[in-house]
């Protein structure tokens, strides 16, 4: 596969070990107002206005995801099992989360804190299959929208969501380039018909095939 685009993401390291010029994928970030189904169905997430939910369509998957600012320090997560107890008692302990550990203490609000990430996943779950229908419409094998968001950005760079946790350089490059070639990409040079008399001939046979020689009576 050959990636054309005017930046650099971190699976275009796929295209080291060999280009096919024959598959293109043009990589062109561009926004498209999201479809009025999802856009009123699609509940926003946020904790204290610190997480927000996005939805990460890539090589037709989907991948839910949560932004989390954590004293100005933004990160991103794709499964509440990966996040840390530090992180979460970071959260906790800022904003408007500091009456609850008074009033709770530190542990129950760090188990609260990771039960509204895990409630997320959970309303994620059953609403991500919505999103299936983008890759089609907008013909892209990549697509984010961040929850509350009237639009949708296709061909975004995926470097800055730290998607790499989920799919690795090669693994991802080897995904993109599958998909693009069954799903978004023809041929750009064809070969040409053949005749029946050529088909014969690179099966091993010609003129001579079916004929007996001359024989000296």
């Amino acid at each position: 596969m050959r990636i054309i685009s005017d930046f650099h993401d971190y699976y275009d390291v796929g295209m080291q070990t060999g280009i096919d010029p024959q598959l293109p994928y043009r990589r062109c970030r561009q926004e498209e107002p999201l479809p009025s189904r999802i856009n009123t169905k699609y509940s926003p997430f946020s904790v204290g206005s610190v997480h927000r939910g996005l939805c990460i369509g890539f090589a037709g998957q989907l991948y839910p995801c949560i932004r989390m600012s954590v004293n100005g320090r933004v990160s991103f997560c794709f499964d509440v099992n990966h996040i840390d107890d530090s992180v979460l008692i970071e959260l906790a302990m800022q904003g408007w989360n500091r009456e609850i550990v008074r009033r709770e203490g530190l542990q129950a609000a760090v188990k609260r804190e990771r039960r509204r990430i895990a409630e997320f996943f959970g309303h994620m779950g059953y609403t991500i299959g919505w999103y299936l229908p983008l890759f089609e419409l907008f013909k892209t094998a990549i697509f984010v929208h961040q929850s509350g968001d009237k639009s949708v950005v296709l061909n975004e760079r995926l470097n800055q969501y730290s998607f790499q946790k989920v799919l690795p350089p090669m693994e991802a490059f080897q995904e993109l380039a599958t998909y693009v070639g069954a799903r978004l990409t023809q041929p750009v040079r064809q070969d040409p018909p053949l005749s029946d008399e050529v088909k014969a001939e690179i099966h091993g046979f010609d003129k001579y095939s079916f004929r007996k020689g001359k024989t000296k009576s």
